[in-house]
């Protein structure tokens, strides 16, 4: 008598797009529930559970007894009335009229083991929407855990596979490895671009002309899968004829690229219909322009045709571009041709001669 236990309200209710039932909850809040002769001292709403096509709402309410004239007898918590109505989907905003379900009475023996209105003995849950939110976030959170710790071990283990690879395995000096295609373009294209720069500010000189012929025979060279000389780069500055070249992520080096190829050799690779290259058209371009420059770099006239190099700088920029793109694609017109390594140290450099 005067111990508070607990009542709980388990409703659901049927959404769909169809079709949605409202229910009246405001008669259902603690502040206005009646269960005479019971008092509901307290209540609460839990969070509500969607599990489409239904969502459920729970009410626990602190419920006691004062009335000491009840002891040995059976106390009927009153029936319990939740009113509702359908609403249509066709219908707008229209609600149908008010309907009503009845949930029984419940019998409680005050000091008494089973009351006389009982036909079996159930053994109901006590848990509620509170524990099930409690328990899946438990969940979750060790799903999480697991997770972290399944990925730090596998990060592990690979590491410890590459360590003991890596003890039989022959180290290749860092300097003999070769740069890749995409290293190559790129340090093509920065010099291309350095050139034109260069050229909009002070106009074409010889050195300019031969700095972008170098460009164009390392990228021409690398489009037709010849091979490229690499040499480590020194403090000083770069010699005629090289290209530097900055590769890695974590440990950067610097390399030095030069290749001796020519206009016929480009022509020669493009009459071959067989030969695995990535963009004839930008190679075509790239033919192109090492004529104009060889013939400006290595010719008798002392004069530049400046709409010829211009027209083939950018001729070389957008080629280099094409070539730089094709070589990030896995499988496309033939395998990516790779740069190999003809020598290391100071790589001679030949040129055409007009």
């Amino acid at each position: 008598m005067g111990q508070r236990f607990m009542l709980t309200l388990t409703c659901g209710v049927l959404e769909t797009p169809s079709l949605k039932v409202t229910a009246n909850t405001n008669a259902l809040d603690p502040g206005a529930l009646q269960v005479t002769p019971f008092e509901v001292a307290s209540g609460v709403r839990r969070e509500d559970i969607v599990s489409p096509p239904w969502r459920y709402f729970q009410y626990e309410y602190q419920v006691r007894l004062l009335n000491e004239g009840f002891f040995g007898q059976e106390v009927m918590l009153p029936s319990l009335s939740v009113t509702y109505n359908l609403q249509a989907a066709s219908g707008g905003d229209n609600q149908g009229r008010d309907l009503t379900y009845a949930l029984p009475g419940l019998p409680m023996r005050v000091a008494s083991i089973v009351p006389r209105g009982a036909t079996d003995i159930r053994d109901v849950s006590k848990d509620g929407f509170e524990t099930i939110v409690t328990r899946r976030f438990r969940a979750s959170v060790a799903t999480v855990a697991g997770a972290i710790l399944a990925s730090f071990a596998a990060v592990f283990f690979a590491i410890a596979v590459a360590r003991a690879l890596g003890r039989v395995r022959r180290r290749v000096p860092a300097a003999s490895k070769p740069a890749t295609p995409l290293a190559v373009y790129g340090a093509g294209l920065a010099t291309l671009a350095n050139v034109k720069a260069e050229v909009a500010r002070t106009g074409w000189s010889p050195v300019l002309v031969r700095r972008a012929l170098a460009a164009d025979r390392v990228a021409a060279a690398v489009g037709i899968g010849r091979a490229v000389a690499q040499a480590p780069a020194g403090r000083g500055a770069e010699r005629e004829g090289q290209v530097l070249v900055r590769q890695g992520l974590v440990r950067r080096r610097r390399i030095m690229v030069s290749a001796s190829t020519t206009s016929g050799a480009v022509e020669r690779a493009l009459a071959d219909q067989e030969a695995p290259l990535r963009s004839r058209r930008a190679l075509e371009s790239l033919r192109s322009a090492l004529q104009v420059l060889s013939v400006a770099a290595y010719g008798r006239s002392s004069e530049f045709d400046t709409i010829a190099l211009d027209r083939a700088m950018s001729d070389s920029i957008d080629a280099v571009k094409q070539l730089r793109l094709r070589s990030l694609v896995p499988f496309g017109n033939g395998a990516a041709a790779e740069p190999t390594v003809a020598g290391l140290g100071s790589p001679s450099i030949s040129g055409d001669r007009a």
